[in-house]
């Protein structure tokens, strides 16, 4: 039986609002918007019955009868159930879970966010208009919504040239350290530059595609979508090589264990051009380095300047001056200083991420929790 032949009983007429007000009780919420770019979004991604079902799951993942008991009023069976997770599971509306239990491997489904986890999958599915509506729904409401609490997704490691001794690195902030430890590594094209492509954007900043790196637990889903390919350590390090020859900002899951680093750059990638907008992207970005000038040997010869990503530094009076508002501490200025006049500095303060990403979304949902009392004045 294919999915398309699944019927399944009364299918409320607003069941994409159900849905936007189901997401949006999720850690990374998912607000509605005047111009209905939200619903756009959904209906490209979920079918109604597919919506149905999204509304009776929860974040926390669960076996295939755990939800089963709340759909079966539909008029579904089990096997049907099972068919309808699977394609949405294909097509980017859900996340799964793989457990080990005494029968054998089983499949939890859970809810994914829109961004890290929906958009990202609409890799080699979106068309030009899915990704110009996601780049207004995230004018409209979502860039307010993820910079909301000030805890990001992501986090920011320096460029590994940018790194001496003498900044005493915590293995946490290294990217080989990252990549070593890794389990499974898998690669794929990134998703935000892809979406420039298909509106006649492409990047700026260098031609690679397939800079996106997935770790670990979150492999299979690249390779059960055909999304991506399994690559060794030292392919991985090959390449990430690369990217940051070409001046990308090297941008793991803001975890100690993260599953995914993005390779970002100022034209293209969503999180990037869109902290941008705000008046403080430092505060956003979790980093643990910030760029300084030495004034005396600077030349201004602007190289610095034209290689930050953030818009950072600017030439005044013939020296480089970096914004502490700006800088997110990359080290891609100073990897190609000709006077070595530009320098990453460690700051005070050492920020160390969660544990597991199930850690971060937690203290995001407590964040947002506290917010909202601020906001009715009890606290």
């Amino acid at each position: 039986m294919s999915v398309d032949q699944i019927y399944i009983k009364d299918v409320p007429q607003d069941i994409y609002r159900k849905l936007q007000q189901h997401l949006d009780t999720l850690p990374i919420g998912y607000p509605p918007t005047e111009s209905g770019t939200d619903l756009k979004i959904l209906k490209f991604i979920f079918t109604p019955e597919a919506a149905l079902i999204g509304i009776n799951m929860r974040l926390i993942p669960e076996p295939l009868k755990t939800i089963y008991r709340r759909v079966k009023k539909y008029g579904i069976t089990l096997e049907q159930l099972e068919i309808v997770l699977k394609q949405m599971y294909k097509n980017g509306a859900i996340n799964v879970k793989r457990v080990e239990g005494e029968k054998g491997e089983e499949i939890y489904y859970h809810n994914a966010f829109l961004a890290v986890g929906m958009f990202e999958y609409q890799l080699h599915r979106m068309d030009a208009e899915f990704y110009e509506t996601f780049e207004q729904y995230m004018d409209e409401v979502f860039r307010d919504e993820v910079a909301s609490t000030k805890i990001n997704q992501l986090r920011t490691i320096p460029v590994e040239q940018s790194i001496t001794p003498e900044h005493n690195i915590a293995t946490f902030d290294e990217l080989k350290n990252l990549i070593e430890n890794a389990n499974r590594i898998a690669l794929q094209d990134c998703v935000c530059r892809q979406g420039k492509d298909l509106i006649g954007k492409p990047c700026k900043q260098s031609d690679l595609r397939e800079v996106c790196f997935v770790l670990d637990s979150s492999v299979q889903h690249i390779l059960d979508n055909e999304k991506g390919r399994e690559i060794s350590k030292k392919e991985a390090l090959e390449i990430f090589k690369k990217a940051q020859e070409a001046g990308l900002i090297i941008q793991p899951g803001n975890a100690l264990s993260p599953n995914f680093i993005c390779s970002c750059c100022g034209c293209c990638c969503d999180m990037i051009t869109n902290i941008k907008k705000l008046d403080r992207p430092a505060d956003l970005m979790h980093s643990n380095f910030y760029a300084e000038v030495d004034v005396e040997s600077c030349i201004g010869c602007g190289t610095c300047e034209q290689r930050c990503q953030l818009d950072a530094i600017s030439l005044e009076d013939g020296i480089a001056i970096v914004s502490e508002d700006l800088c997110i501490g990359c080290g891609n200025c100073t990897t190609t200083c000709p006077e070595e006049a530009i320098m990453l500095k460690k700051k005070e303060e050492e920020f160390i991420p969660v544990k597991s990403k199930t850690e971060l979304y937690l203290q995001i949902m407590h964040k947002k929790a506290e917010l909202r009392r601020k906001e009715k004045g009890l606290e």
